[in-house]
C-alpha cells in the first residue's frame, strides 16, 4: 500500500461568480503528488500542468497566489489525459493524504465534469494531514495553514508555497514527521 500525498491548484472564473460554470466553479490547473511507501519513505513524485478548458484566463486572485498566468498553462496537458496519467501513476489502492479536504472534493468535481468519476469511486477514504497535525500538535480543532506547520516543525523551506508539487512535498514531510502515535491506521 502506498500513500499518495496530493495537492492541487485550481482557477476560478475570472469574470466573477455570476459568470462561472456552476458544474465547475474551480478548474484544476496543476496536480502535484508525492508517493510514500508503507514506511513513509518517498519513492516517487508526479507533476502535471493542466491546460484550462473552461476558464481561459486566470483569475487575478489565483494568479496572485500561485504565480501562474495563462501563458504558463497554454501548453499544459488536457485534464482528462492528466487525470488518467495521475491515476496510473498512483497504482493499486493508494491511501490519499491532503492538507484539508478541498483538493479531493475538487478532484472529484473535475472528474465528474469530464464524465470520469469512475477513476475515483467513493466513498473516498483519505488522511487529512491538516487535521492530523492539529490532533498531534494542537487542540484537534484548530486548522492551520501548511506554512504554519512547516514553521512549527522547523522544516526547511526550499520552495514557494501554493504550487502543487511544492505543497505536496511539504505535506508529505509533515505527515512523515507526525507523531506515529497520532498518525497511524
Amino acid at each position: 500500500m502506498d500513500y499518495i500525498v496530493l495537492d492541487l491548484e485550481w482557477n476560478q472564473c475570472p469574470d466573477g461568480r455570476e459568470a462561472e460554470d456552476a458544474q465547475l466553479p474551480f478548474e484544476i490547473i496543476e496536480i502535484g503528488a508525492v508517493k510514500l511507501n508503507k514506511d513513509r519513505d518517498i519513492v516517487s513524485e508526479f507533476h502535471e500542468m493542466i491546460k484550462p478548458k473552461v476558464y481561459h484566463w486566470i483569475n487575478s486572485k489565483t494568479r496572485e497566489i500561485v504565480h501562474l498566468d495563462y501563458s504558463s498553462l497554454k501548453d499544459g496537458t488536457p485534464f482528462p489525459q492528466a487525470a488518467r496519467r495521475f491515476f496510473s501513476w498512483c497504482g493499486g489502492e493508494p491511501k490519499f493524504c491532503t492538507w484539508g479536504d478541498q483538493d479531493l472534493m475538487e478532484l472529484q468535481r473535475n472528474l465528474k465534469y469530464y464524465g470520469m468519476e469512475g477513476l475515483l469511486p467513493g466513498p473516498l477514504e483519505y488522511y487529512d494531514v491538516q487535521k492530523l497535525f492539529s490532533l498531534c500538535y494542537e487542540d484537534g480543532r484548530v486548522r492551520r495553514a501548511l506554512e504554519y506547520a512547516v514553521d512549527l516543525l522547523d522544516l526547511e523551506k526550499r520552495e514557494d508555497f501554493h504550487r502543487a508539487l511544492a505543497d505536496a512535498r511539504y505535506t508529505a514531510e509533515v505527515f512523515r514527521r507526525g507523531d506515529k502515535a497520532c498518525i497511524r491506521r
